[in-house]
């Protein structure tokens, strides 16, 4: 039996080996799209800064959801099949560049992925996008799955 404290520690393995996250959208047809942004986590969310040119953003902005997943690596596996991994359901928010959590998140975009954030920011094309999650899911192998909703992921994230 997983504690909560295992599981806690597969989670937080999991999010200090990635710095990207892989993205599942839709568009207003139903037509899905399959992608990967850098994130940043703070206080439960997630935090993307992405190219209004790119199909998942416009996906985001217009659908305000999303599927985000973390998986181990390939070479870390022990077996391809059955590779740690954690998805969850996210609701989206645009975050303006004149609010202060703008600001905040760029700064520790800047800390994690050094002077391209800098770059970015001088793009006009480019949202920093707030994903929430509703809902997730822990798989660290066969037949090793744990559900969670939003208020097990505050819990076991802190």
């Amino acid at each position: 039996m997983t504690t909560d404290t295992e599981i806690t520690q597969a989670l937080k393995q999991l999010h200090s080996q990635c710095q990207t996250r892989q993205l599942a959208t839709v568009d207003a047809a139903g037509q899905p799209d399959a992608s990967y942004a850098p994130y940043v986590r703070v206080a439960g969310n997630y935090y993307i800064f992405v190219s209004q040119l790119a199909a998942h953003t416009q996906n985001l902005l217009t659908q305000k959801q999303a599927s985000i997943m973390l998986i181990q690596a390939e070479q870390d596996a022990k077996n391809l099949f059955a590779r740690m991994r954690y998805t969850c359901a996210c609701e989206v928010a645009d975050v303006a560049r004149t609010e202060p959590l703008f600001n905040e998140m760029i700064e520790s975009m800047q800390e994690r992925f050094g002077g391209v954030i800098e770059l970015l920011t001088s793009l006009g094309d480019f949202h920093l996008l707030q994903l929430s999650p509703v809902s997730g899911r822990l798989v660290t192998g066969f037949g090793k799955a744990y559900e969670m909703e939003k208020d097990e992921l505050l819990d076991f994230f802190g």
